[in-house]
């Protein structure tokens, strides 16, 4: 499937977000330590890059209304609270929380 040259952007940034979210989830098999050390090293540069990410996929869809977007704009909520306290349980559940929008948009879209 040939993608839009509008989203093509998008699905860059995914994927960034996908790499991330593996390396986050194996180091949860590690431990605490791990997940807490790799956000470290990346979370001050990854955090800003999610951010704004969210808000160029919020402005994509602003004022548009369906059922799918309630549960999108629940789950960015959620997002950005789970990294504003980047503990290993929050950070774990940010990985998997992200994963499933992530791979949605890109297949819905």
């Amino acid at each position: 499937m040939h993608r839009s040259e509008i989203l093509k952007p998008l699905s860059r940034e995914h994927h960034t977000a996908l790499v991330h979210v593996k390396r986050i989830l194996e180091r949860a098999e590690d431990g605490v330590t791990a997940v807490l050390s790799y956000w470290q090293q990346e979370g001050d540069q990854l955090q800003p890059e999610l951010l704004t990410l969210f808000s160029e996929e919020e402005s994509l869809v602003e004022g548009i209304e369906a059922p799918l977007l309630s549960q999108f704009w629940h789950e960015h909520q959620q997002l950005r609270s789970l990294m504003a306290s980047p503990n290993a349980e929050n950070l774990q559940a940010f990985a998997v929380l992200v994963k499933a929008p992530v791979l949605q948009s890109e297949y819905v879209l």
